[in-house]
């Protein structure tokens, strides 16, 4: 779905994504927006398909078949200008029979439209370590090749991506890393490895922020987010036991026994998530225990921060690092008498929380990324190896 049309002086971005643009807000929708203000033309191109699909998730299918952009995701996200939307059609990378038939069938005509809409120079973001992604990637022929590391695929629940992400490293320039895990693991695989945390939109999210009043006997507490495989669910339905209890985002699991009280606000677009948290007391961060959320770094991590109000998480390793800036409760009876402690801290405490934040802007981060991008295409005109401007 092209919906800009305006021609850029600075190059394209292809950037090739996880998640859809109609999803969660994620790292991916801030790489993109954040690139197209700075002037490059982006287009945005969605998940190739990594499984084959389940009967309950035919319309999503079909939505990608019919070009229907808003179908194939799960609610809709706001359109960026600068950023096209682009949904190829290829097979699922499940196999050896697939990938071939992409390879041969599917990657050319995929590659040929996207070049034929890209200006100089030509920059590949990948985020996606499968046979289809890499091969779309060296079709493209692009100036500039990184990989975003933001999923711990060694062990990601739905599809791991071990050899097919090794692969990716050493075809690509440089990879940017989110987490101290994932950093750690890509660096086992390449010598062109740099941290890149998230980034956080802080004049959005600074107006969630709450006047410091009267601590309430049951403070009101919120998650948003996707709620599934990795949200620790039993926790949640405690919580709302417990506590009244705002869940916002699209819902990918059973939540049954839940308190009757809890509000079910379900997904909305990223720009009304602060309007959702500003009577919120305590936010959540409720993660299961398990070796794939011990690399994850959230998005929501600095704009929970942004917004100076406490926020209590668990199962989340990377977390630890800014242990003072969280509670860290791991088990659910600590938890639980955290959201009401929480309550009561030093008014104080919210201000290095938004200073750490600031930090993190996605204004700072975006400088960073145009600077990589920039030594990348001079260092290549150069001839300089990509290690070499790394160390």
């Amino acid at each position: 779905m092209k919906f800009n049309d305006q021609s850029t002086a600075r190059g394209t971005i292809v950037l090739i994504a996880m998640v859809h643009w109609h999803y969660t807000w994620q790292s991916q929708h801030n790489m993109a927006s954040g690139l197209a203000d700075q002037g490059y033309r982006v287009l945005f191109v969605e998940p190739i398909p990594k499984r084959w699909p389940r009967l309950s998730e035919f319309g999503r299918v079909w939505g990608r078949l019919t070009g229907n952009s808003r179908a194939a995701g799960f609610f809709t996200q706001p359109l960026v200008p600068g950023v096209d939307i682009k949904s190829p059609r290829m097979l699922p990378d499940a196999g050896p029979l697939t990938r071939r038939l992409n390879r041969r069938l599917f990657v050319p005509g995929v590659a040929a439209q996207l070049k034929s809409e890209s200006t100089s120079p030509l920059i590949v973001i990948n985020y996606l370590p499968t046979a289809a992604s890499l091969a779309l990637m060296e079709a493209l022929e692009p100036d500039v090749k990184i990989y975003h590391c933001v999923n711990d695929w060694e062990h990601d629940p739905y599809a791991p991506a071990r050899e097919t992400e090794a692969d990716l490293i050493a075809a690509v320039d440089m990879v940017w890393a989110d987490s101290p895990v994932n950093f750690a693991r890509t660096s086992r695989m390449g010598d062109n490895v740099v941290r890149l945390p998230h980034g956080v939109d802080i004049d959005l999210f600074t107006h969630a922020g709450k006047a410091p009043d009267v601590p309430p006997d049951r403070p009101l507490c919120a998650y948003f987010g996707t709620i599934g495989i990795s949200t620790d669910i039993d926790l949640l339905r405690a919580v709302s036991h417990r506590f009244p209890l705002r869940l916002i985002g699209p819902v990918r699991t059973s939540l049954e026994e839940f308190a009757e009280s809890t509000e079910m606000i379900g997904p909305v677009p990223h720009q009304q998530i602060p309007e959702l948290l500003r009577d919120v007391d305590v936010l959540l961060l409720p993660y299961l225990h398990s070796p794939h959320n011990d690399s994850v770094m959230p998005a929501k991590l600095f704009e929970c921060l942004a917004t100076g109000k406490p926020t209590i998480a668990c199962g989340l390793k990377t977390l630890y690092q800014y242990a003072d800036l969280f509670y860290i409760r791991e088990t659910p009876d600590e938890y639980l008498s955290a959201i009401a402690e929480s309550v009561h801290e030093p008014v104080e405490r919210r201000e290095p929380r938004i200073a750490c934040a600031e930090k993190h802007s996605y204004a700072r981060r975006i400088l960073k990324i145009e600077s990589y991008i920039e030594q990348l295409l001079a260092n290549k005109q150069a001839g300089v190896v990509p290690s070499e401007l790394i160390h």
